[in-house]
């Protein structure tokens, strides 16, 4: 705990020095943007750099006493362009250079061994380029005679709160068609290939999905179905029963109210479906509940959300709530998306978990903007251990309590350093990684600075 507040308290102080240094830095003309324009067409370029450095702590084994300590740097890079050919059609192409396909940045130093001589270390180009996205979009009213569209290509794709499917980091190959009846209706549908392992088998994996949604600056509603056909695998779902053919249905529904500063959202996911041969069905749910109010440049929230778990009854039913997320923070900074959460995948969302979340956030000074999370954690059900000490069931649910906390400030236009991190004290859930020990707390803290343009 003292090493962490250390570090965070420092970084902090830093960044506090920072932003007393840069309060008055030169004014940039108005924006501007990279146009080549030919005849009607217009083609913008964009991108970003961004650069960050992390250290984590008891994030895998959650003891002290043994290795599980890192600290890195890391980099990424994204050119886009973007051409508007007509009013009504649009391409886009984003590159980004990572690690490789499913990474989001490239390790400093990672592979670098172009030096010759004695010391042949460093010295080498970093990491590869890939395609983030390339679509085409096209929108008109055409026979309907209300507006609709057709978006096809490499995009980002993801469903209402991200509970349950949140592809936006990296994006599938997809086709969207919608269409707005009313101006503030959207009706679409949407199908993604998830997986091509041979044209000459049937060993795909393809996803169908309905959605609509309703919005109005004080009032929105909004519900889709979607359907995964996975011809050979399903994932980690079912442990032994992957390998298997799939039918998955999640079917979520999810509202707003926004008023006088005060916000409130509910979201209802459901799940079914079955894994053939083995007949085995999914029963999977999950639900989030939140309030947020606005006063003055500062927002306070509390959150309830719950995923279930699966009791590892013999029953025939995969009771987790099953989830697809993109590798990347959807609540808490440490305990998922540092650890692995209670169903032993990291990232895996609230799969068999409960939190209820305490926030505020503020304006402290002029380009310089703060948040502060707590969060009470607990698993839903007891599940047989993983890891280092698997084999037998934790006697708790008891996950812990994280504290949670961001600090950035904007140096100059689009140019943005920020500090973040999270503790969490663990509680006895852990010592299903620690074959009995009192669980040690894990924390991770990063800061990073972005250029956008």
């Amino acid at each position: 705990m003292k090493k962490f507040l250390a570090i965070f308290l420092g970084a902090v102080f830093v960044l506090g020095f920072a932003a007393s240094a840069f309060a008055i830095h030169a004014e940039i003309p108005a924006e501007t943007q990279a146009v080549v324009a030919k005849g009607a067409t217009q083609i913008s370029i964009g991108g970003d750099l961004r650069f960050r450095g992390e250290a984590t702590d008891n994030t895998t084994d959650f003891n002290s006493s043994k290795a599980d300590h890192s600290e890195y740097y890391d980099g990424r890079v994204r050119l886009s362009v973007d051409a508007k050919i007509t009013p009504n059609t649009e391409g886009m192409v984003m590159i980004e250079a990572a690690n490789n396909n499913t990474a989001t940045s490239y390790t400093w130093g990672q592979d670098a061994t172009g030096a010759y001589g004695l010391y042949n270390a460093g010295n080498a180009k970093q990491a590869q380029l890939n395609v983030l996205e390339a679509w085409i979009l096209h929108t008109g009213s055409g026979l309907l005679g209300v507006p609709a569209g057709i978006k096809v290509g490499h995009m980002p794709l993801a469903l209402g709160n991200s509970l349950f499917f949140d592809h936006s980091l990296f994006g599938d190959d997809a086709v969207l068609v919608f269409v707005d009846p009313l101006k503030e209706l959207e009706v679409a549908a949407l199908t993604a290939k998830f997986r091509e392992g041979s044209i000459y088998q049937n060993d795909d994996a393809t996803t169908y999905v309905g959605l609509f949604a309703y919005n109005t600056k004080e009032f929105g509603i909004s519900g889709d179905a979607t359907y995964v056909d996975d011809q050979k695998s399903f994932g980690t779902a079912g442990g032994a029963l992957a390998g298997i053919p799939t039918h998955f249905w999640n079917f979520g529904l999810r509202g707003n109210v926004n008023a006088g500063g005060l916000g409130v959202k509910v979201d209802g996911e459901m799940q079914s479906g079955k894994i053939d041969v083995a007949d085995v069905k999914f029963r999977g749910y999950a639900l989030l509940a939140g309030l947020s109010y606005n006063l003055s440049g500062v927002k306070l929230g509390l959150d309830w959300a719950y995923g279930s778990g699966d009791d590892n009854a013999n029953d025939g039913k995969v009771k987790a709530f099953v989830t697809s997320l993109s590798n990347m923070q959807h609540f808490t900074y440490v305990y998922e998306y540092r650890t692995v959460n209670a169903c032993g995948n990291q990232h895996g969302g609230l799969c068999n978990t409960m939190y209820v979340k305490g926030s505020i956030g503020a304006d402290l000074m002029k380009d310089l903007s703060g948040n502060l999370d707590v969060y009470w954690l607990q698993a839903n059900k007891k599940i047989l251990g993983f890891g280092e000490g698997g084999g037998a069931a934790t006697d708790s649910k008891d996950i812990g309590v994280e504290l949670d906390g961001k600090v950035a400030y904007k140096i100059d236009r689009n140019l943005t350093y920020w500090v973040e991190g999270g503790y969490l004290f663990a509680g006895d859930y852990w010592k299903v990684l620690t074959a009995g020990k009192s669980p040690d707390d894990a924390f991770a803290v990063r800061h990073g600075i972005q250029l956008s343009f």
